[in-house]
């Protein structure tokens, strides 16, 4: 019996756990370090929020403003009166500014040609000039800009005009505008267009599926 309760806690304060060590002063010191460097990262991103966001809201401003100021090229055109052997296919096109500012002329690729009807395979796609090769040549304004015809090489042959009248074959006009804004950018307008023997004549001007596009 007596033993038993020697094994035992004396008195209740024998069950409390030893009173912590109070802090050293290594142990102050990299709670302030720790606290300092958070203060820091907060303040920092504060700071980085004020400054920045002003910077950011003036490049999107810009940025809005350019696609509202800038040149949009589109071309249009008028095909050939009538088929006739021996006569070059011929297209009048119309280049046109529709944006608020003057297009700068890098390059104009325009070809005739006379393909299947539905096409089968897309016409290749030209190349603009390296930017580091750009001269400023003409300016177009506002609205339009007719040019001068443009003329395949060879002229129509029997077959081709066999083949657009009876719906195998069609006179397509296609190419690329090349052109840079006022703010010296690059642009460029590809389009494809032609037109199908319809009811004993030539068709209004058709766009293609393909080949239209425009940046």
């Amino acid at each position: 019996m007596d033993a038993d309760q020697s094994s035992r806690p004396s008195s209740p304060d024998a069950l409390l756990s030893e009173p912590a060590s109070p802090p050293t002063a290594a142990d102050e010191r990299s709670f302030h370090i720790r606290v300092a460097i958070f203060a820091g990262v907060v303040i920092a991103a504060v700071v980085g929020a004020l400054v920045g966001y002003p910077t950011w809201q003036e490049y999107v401003s810009q940025q809005e403003a350019k696609l509202e100021l800038r040149a949009y090229v589109n071309v249009r055109a008028a095909g050939p009166g009538a088929l006739k052997e021996g006569v070059p296919p011929r297209v009048r096109e119309t280049i046109l500014n529709s944006g608020r500012t003057p297009a700068y002329n890098d390059a104009i690729h325009t070809f005739v040609t006379v393909a299947d009807y539905p096409l089968i395979k897309n016409f290749e796609r030209v190349t603009c000039p390296p930017d580091d090769q750009q001269p400023d040549k003409r300016r177009w304004f506002l609205g339009k800009v007719p040019r001068a015809e443009t003329a395949r090489e060879t002229p129509f042959t029997a077959e081709e005009i066999t083949a657009i009248q009876t719906a195998k074959s069609a006179l397509y006009f296609h190419g690329a505008v090349c052109y840079r804004d006022i703010f010296h950018e690059p642009h460029r307008t590809d389009f494809c267009m032609f037109w199908k023997w319809d009811a004993g004549r030539m068709s209004p001007a058709l766009s293609c599926d393909q080949g239209n596009k425009a940046d």
